[in-house]
This record gives C-alpha cells, sequence and structure tokens, in this order.
C-alpha cells in the first residue's frame, strides 16, 4: 500500500464557480474502489463550467484553450490513461486553468528528479527529463503559449515520477484490490496542487510503497550503491578443491578482502597486517618468528574469517558449512553492481503489489518462505517448500477462505501422468501401499489396479486417484485454500526432512509449509481463537473437515530474489526460475582477482612469499 498523499487546504482562486468549491471540499478523502479515477456528473459539469469562465492571466487563458481544444487529453492519455488525464484536467479546472507549478514547486520537483537513486529507479527516460528547460520556459518564456505549453509539460514530469515511484496510478495491476490499493483521484488532484506549490519532493514520497521491506530495502540500496561506487570487490578464482576452515590458500588474502567490502569481515585488517609485515621486515628487532607468523595468518583460513563467511552464507541461501564449494564461490563473485540491480528490481516488485498490507499470508518463492504480517509486522514465519522448476510455483495475490483438516488428495492429471504412471507400470501394487483409492472418471466406479493397463498414457486421464488421509498424504494434516485458476494452495506435507535443506523446489507447484496447523490457526486469529481451536481438534481428531473463517485473509505468492531479515541486512537468494535474467553477465559476476605470479614448492616458502604479495597487491588496492 503507498502512503496516502497528505492534503493541505489550497485558497480557491476569485472567480472559481460556487459548484467547483462545493465539488472541491465534498468529496470523501479516502480511497475509491474500482472508479476512484473517474470523473463525477457533478466534476464534469464544473469542468465545462469553468472552461467558459475568463482566466486572469494570459497563460491561464492559454492553458484553458489547450482543455477547449482538447489537445491536453492528446498529450496526456497516450503516456498516462484517460484516468489521470481526468486528475490533470481536475487539477486544472479547479484554479480555472491558471498555472499549476510556482517556481518554488518546480524547484521542487527538479530536486526530486535528482533524487532518482534514493527511489531506487534507473530510468533513462526520467534521467534524461530537462526539467531546468522546463522551469526556464515556464517563468522566462517568451509568449504566454510556451509558458502555458511549460507548466503543462511539468505536470507531465510530476505525474512520470509519481507513476515510476508508486506504480501505475491508473490501473489495478494483477494483484487483489483492495479499497485503499491505491491513491483516490481527489488525493491526487490535491497532491499534484501540494506540488506545484512548492511539496513535490514530498507528494512524490508520498506514493512509495508504505511496507518495512521497500522501506528496508531502500537504505541497503544507499550501502549497496556505496560499496559498487568505490569499486565493489573482485571475484575470487576457482579451485579444483573446495576450500574448509584451517587450511591454506593463496587465495585466502582475496577472500578476506572480499568479504570486509560487503561488511561480513569485521577481523583484523588486510591492510594494517600488511603495514606491520612492512614494519617487521624493515626493522632492525626482525625476526622470522615474527615474519612468519604473519605469512601463515595472511594465507591461512582462520575462526575469524569462518565466522564471516558463514555470516555471507546464512546471508545467501546456502548451507552454512564454512566450506568454500562452487555455490559458496558463485555468490562471492556476483558483483556489486549485480545486486544494486537486484535491489532496485526488488523495489519495482513492491511497488507493482502495491495493496499488501493490513493483515496477510506472504509466501516469498526464492527465499522459501512463508510469513504472517500484521499492522506492519511480521507476527509468524516458517520454511517452505515450492515449485520445481519444470513446475513453478505461480505469482499471484488472493483470499484464503478456508482449511481442511485431514484432506484427501485428489492428484492432478499431470501429476499421475508424469509421477504415478512409471510406478504403476513397474508395480501395480504402488497404490495400495500408498493409500491410493482408483476411481473411472466415467463410471465412477472404483478399480483395481492390478486390473489396469498402465502403460496406456491415456489412463491417465481415464483414472482418478484419490489419497486417503493419513501419515502418508501426499498434502500432510492440513490445507489452506484459496480458490483460484492455478489450483495451487498451502498445505502440509509428509516429507519433513525436506526442510532441513537450504533449496527446496521440490512440489509440482504448490507451497508446503513447515507447519501447517500453526500458520492457520494464526490466520484464524490465534491458537486460542474459536476457530484456532476448532482447527487444532479437527487436526486431532483424525477425521476430514472444512473449517471455514470468519474472515478472509490475504494471501500473496512473490518471487522477490532479495529481503531483508530484522537486522536490517539483505538477503540475496538463489534464482530458482531464472528470472532475473536481464541483468547482464558482465553485471552478474565482479571482475576477476588476478594475484601475483603463484610460485608454488613442496617446502612452502615460496607459497607464503606469494601470499604476502598477492596481500600488498590487494591491500594497495584500497
Amino acid at each position: 500500500m503507498m502512503r496516502t498523499p497528505s492534503i493541505v487546504s489550497n485558497s480557491v482562486k476569485v472567480g472559481v464557480s460556487f459548484l467547483a468549491l462545493a465539488v472541491s471540499v465534498s468529496i470523501p478523502a479516502q480511497a475509491q474502489h474500482l472508479n476512484y479515477l473517474s470523473a463525477t456528473a457533478q466534476e464534469t459539469a464544473v469542468h465545462k463550467d469553468n472552461l467558459s469562465l475568463a482566466t486572469e492571466t494570459d497563460v491561464g487563458q492559454a492553458i484553458q484553450k489547450r482543455f477547449i481544444d482538447k489537445s491536453i487529453s492528446e498529450e496526456f492519455e497516450p503516456q498516462f490513461g484517460s484516468d489521470v488525464a481526468m486528475v490533470a484536467r481536475a487539477a486544472y479546472a479547479q484554479r480555472v486553468f491558471e498555472p499549476i507549478w510556482t517556481r518554488k514547486g518546480a524547484n521542487s520537483l527538479k530536486k526530486a528528479y535528482a533524487e532518482l537513486n534514493v527511489f531506487g529507479i534507473d530510468d533513462e527516460k526520467l534521467r534524461f527529463v530537462q526539467i531546468s528547460d522546463l522551469i526556464e520556459r515556464r517563468f522566462n518564456g517568451k509568449s504566454p503559449s510556451v509558458q502555458a505549453q511549460a507548466d503543462i509539460d511539468l505536470t507531465a514530469a510530476w505525474f512520470a515520477l509519481a507513476t515510476r515511484v508508486g506504480g501505475d496510478l491508473s490501473a489495478e495491476g494483477e494483484a487483489r484490490v483492495t479499497s485503499d490499493s491505491t491513491p483516490a483521484r481527489p488525493l491526487l488532484v490535491e497532491s499534484l496542487t501540494e506540488a506545484g506549490q512548492g511539496q513535490a519532493q514530498k507528494t512524490i514520497q508520498d506514493f512509495e510503497p508504505d511496507h518495512p521491506q521497500y522501506e528496508q530495502l531502500k537504505l541497503e540500496l544507499v550501502r549497496y550503491q556505496q560499496i559498487a561506487a568505490k569499486g565493489g570487490w573482485k571475484a575470487i578464482p576457482e579451485a579444483d578443491d573446495s576450500l574448509e576452515p584451517g587450511q591454506q590458500d593463496l587465495r585466502i588474502p582475496a577472500i578476506r578482502e572480499r568479504l570486509e567490502a560487503e561488511g561480513y569481515y569485521s577481523g583484523p585488517s588486510l591492510f594494517d597486517a600488511v603495514t606491520k609485515f612492512a614494519r617487521i621486515t624493515f626493522s632492525e628487532s626482525n625476526t622470522d618468528a615474527n615474519a612468519n607468523e604473519i605469512e601463515d595468518w595472511l594465507v591461512t583460513y582462520d575462526e575469524g574469517l569462518e565466522k564471516a563467511l558463514k555470516s555471507f552464507q546464512s546471508h545467501h541461501g546456502l548451507a552454512v558449512d564454512g566450506v568454500i564449494g562452487p555455490k559458496t564461490l558463485k555468490a562471492l563473485n556476483e558483483s556489486a553492481e549485480s545486486k544494486v540491480r537486484r535491489i532496485i528490481a526488488t523495489m519495482d516488485q513492491w511497488r507493482d503489489q502495491r495493496d499488501i498490507s493490513g493483515r496477510y499470508v506472504w509466501a516469498n518463492i526464492p527465499s522459501y518462505t512463508a510469513e504472517g504480517w500484521a499492522n506492519g509486522k511480521r507476527e509468524i514465519a516458517m520454511k517452505t517448500i515450492v515449485g520445481l522448476p519444470s513446475r513453478k510455483t505461480p505469482t499471484f495475490s488472493d483470499e484464503i477462505e478456508y482449511v481442511v483438516a485431514n484432506p484427501r488428495w485428489y492428484a492432478p492429471t499431470s501429476i499421475v501422468a508424469k509421477d504415478k504412471l512409471p510406478k504403476l507400470q513397474r508395480d501395480p501394487s504402488y497404490a495400495a501401499r500408498n493409500g491410493y483409492s482408483i476411481y473411472d472418471r466415467s463410471t465412477g466406479d472404483r478399480v483395481s489396479a492390478e486390473n489396469v493397463n498402465w502403460s496406456d498414457p491415456s489412463s491417465a486421464q481415464q483414472y482418478q486417484f484419490v489419497q486417503a488421509a493419513g501419515a502418508g498424504n501426499a498434502l500432510g494434516e492440513l490445507k489452506i485454500i484459496f480458490p483460484n485458476q492455478h489450483a495451487v494452495y498451502l498445505h502440509g506435507t509428509p516429507s519433513e526432512y525436506l526442510f532441513d535443506r537450504e533449496e527446496r523446489a521440490f512440489s509440482s507447484g504448490c507451497v508446503r509449509l513447515e507447519h501447517p496447523v500453526e500458520m492457520a490457526e494464526w490466520i484464524a486469529g490465534g491458537s486460542n481463537s474459536a476457530r484456532g481451536i476448532e482447527i487444532a481438534e479437527a487436526v486431532e481428531s483424525g477425521r476430514n473437515s472444512k473449517i471455514t473463517f470468519d474472515e478472509t485473509t490475504s494471501v500473496h505468492l512473490t518471487y522477490m530474489t532479495v529481503t531483508v531479515d530484522d537486522s536490517g541486512r539483505a538477503n540475496f537468494w538463489r534464482d530458482i526460475y531464472n528470472r532475473d535474467s536481464e541483468i547482464s553477465q558482465t553485471q552478474q559476476f565482479a571482475e576477476l582477482y588476478t594475484p601475483f605470479e603463484e610460485r608454488v614448492s613442496e617446502g612452502g616458502d615460496e607459497v607464503r612469499t606469494a601470499a604476502v604479495e598477492n596481500a600488498v597487491s590487494v591491500a594497495t588496492v584500497r
């Protein structure tokens, strides 16, 4: 949900019709559903009425002329749609077509455009909007017509930025629409007017998503932009074997530098160690023992570095084992620029989500998590299992309506064809052993698996598989339903051991919950609520039961590869469905760290010498 633009009282210019004044103060200052931008009959009358009024200035007359000849619609509708064009008409009509933009307001809009990075916007079209040129034409244009057009262009520039920051101001989007999902038309009119009076920066900020994740991403974006501006980090060269704690490796100085650059390593400074080594080397009190101690530290994967590496792994969806294997190395070698792009992309997803507010369940696919949120706070969280890359979990929003305790599973035809037929071809007793009853779809009669030709591909469509409730049921002890075209829902699983894995894309599209009963109780209002108690008792009874919630709860299935934890640090999840392909290869991976010539001998002396040279190289770059 976007922040509601604040409303300020604006003086009504002399000459505006009484009807215009009445409309401007009588429309409720709250979001409208579906038709929030549509003109009312009264406002249409106001618009027509004011078209015939005399304006106070030549610039106002020039603006009015554009409304009369409808050229304003030709300018706004192709770019923003008829709804937003209506907002522009209403805003100018309220002012009897006098200019909206003061010099203070125009300069504030210029500052807002200068802050595109702060909003997480990387848009070339917006970057090259010449606000300075519009300001010059608005206030020093050679004719009223030029000044009028500049004022209208400033309004268009404000709409362009507001739309980019807050999402489409007219379209409802794919997410479920709520009564407060978008700012109402009266609020947009007031916000535009407020911007023109000098509050453009503030009004643009009001359109940002009002969600803790977005706000924390915005802070992390600044941090990663600063890291990228300083040069980011170098990629670590590959090796034949994984690197484990306690081992020595010439890449250790580069690994320390890499983790330090992103804020994970806070142990002894590599630069300080090299400086200390230099002092010892050229000191009269130099001893081989001192030099060897520093040389050993430079190439040794010690406890301080292991702690930093494990923290890195935990924030990248990796096994937290301290081992630098292929997956960890690939994550380490993602560039700072790529992470900036991923944060920006995720901020855009929050803009598109728009209506994620109130009490809701958020299941994010790449992070394998489902969370219950209320009043802007996370109240419950658990691990999930999501769809295989070949059977992707879709992204959409809906309303949770009811749960089914001890559910039967009606296996979809696609799963029967892909998973069950091969097993039945090998062993027809598979059905009985796993609790499946098989029914002929044409007659409804129950059949024996031993009497069916499972080699016939059409048998998947001909027979319905129903798995009885029980310990082996594919849905576990409970399923949470939000009827949708994808036939996707939240449910338990008998394969609870899979939750111990870091990567959990194993399902056929539905989202499996680590603790489905706890989530259902939370949706019901808590384990001590009437519905919560009913759910627990139904599950415990072992009987197949349907419990309908007193109120629906929103559910959002998203695909965001960056989330922020409670400490404010960004988590970068693996792109399991390869949806971040728009990030170029040059952005994805950092430039390779190239050490001095690696001189290795069995004695090890040359290893340490090379490591010192490498460390000096790394530290000097700083």
